[in-house]
């Protein structure tokens, strides 16, 4: 079995193709990979309502509770004078104007 030029040329030839398509889809262009919006609404990881969420996929007062956890707040305190949160029924901020 002897392999012509011809045919080690052709092999040669598809194996270097392959190696071009491999190394195109490694080294894509950062700027043209499909972008990825957040979700918007869905399932809060915490609480498992169904409410408008963040990148965190957590609803707003679920986010507001871990902000607070990380201070040392546990559930049922009352929100420090810090928070800034609106519209929990925990913490009532004082209107700025009047």
């Amino acid at each position: 079995m002897t392999t012509t030029a011809e045919e080690l040329l052709t092999e040669i030839e598809e194996e270097r193709e392959e190696e071009t398509a491999v190394e195109e889809e490694s080294e894509r262009d950062p700027s043209k990979v499909d972008q990825r919006k957040p979700p918007k609404d869905g399932l809060c990881r915490r609480c498992g309502e169904n409410k408008p969420i963040n990148r965190l996929m957590l609803c707003y007062p679920c986010w507001v509770k871990t902000e607070l956890e990380k201070s040392g707040w546990r559930e049922g305190m009352p929100h420090p004078d810090w928070c800034r949160c609106e519209g929990l029924k925990d913490h009532a901020r004082l209107s700025n104007g009047n």
